[in-house]
């Protein structure tokens, strides 16, 4: 059975026992969420510990993509990023029920173990029109005449000066 083509709508909503990355203070947790090629980034909340809540809301186009990708970071002020973790999440339930709610085991990149996990939701919504060539997608932009600016011209003056 073929899945629709549309549009899933991911919430993320929290995370609950992440791994504590820092020797001092609270980690600055972050999350990167890919699609296919569509990317998007939570807000870094600074000081939140192992239990962030972001509650951001992410809209990706899908025509073949099944799966959803959630990396965890910690961000750090003078170094790279240190990787928490990360979730695989099928899109599958989503795009045959219209939604999906569920909590994502946060697996840590080393040792391959779960460390916690992240609460995401899920809405779809079917859109046959992401399947048609861009010129059949804006039949108004055909008909629409744009004119480019022009500046003005400003009229030629007589040189004072006339050279031989």
């Amino acid at each position: 059975m073929a899945l629709s083509v549309g549009v899933i709508t991911a919430t993320v909503e929290y995370a609950k026992g992440l791994k504590d990355a820092e020797l001092f203070g609270k980690i600055d947790p972050y999350a990167v969420l890919k699609v296919g090629d569509q990317k998007f980034r939570t807000k870094t909340l600074k000081g939140a510990g192992t239990s962030p809540v972001w509650d951001e809301t992410f809209t990706f186009n899908v025509i073949n993509e099944n799966m959803l990708e959630i990396t965890l970071f910690d961000a750090e002020a003078f170094s790279a990023d240190d990787e928490l973790g990360s979730a695989s999440i099928s899109l599958a339930k989503a795009r045959i029920h219209l939604e999906d709610k569920l909590q994502a085991p946060v697996i840590r990149p080393k040792s391959r173990k779960q460390k916690g996990y992240v609460s995401i939701t899920l809405q779809f919504e079917p859109n046959d029109a992401l399947l048609m060539p861009p010129t059949q997608q804006t039949p108004y932009a055909q008909q629409a005449s744009f004119t480019l600016y022009q500046p003005p011209q400003f009229p030629q003056y007589p040189s004072a000066y006339q050279y031989p």
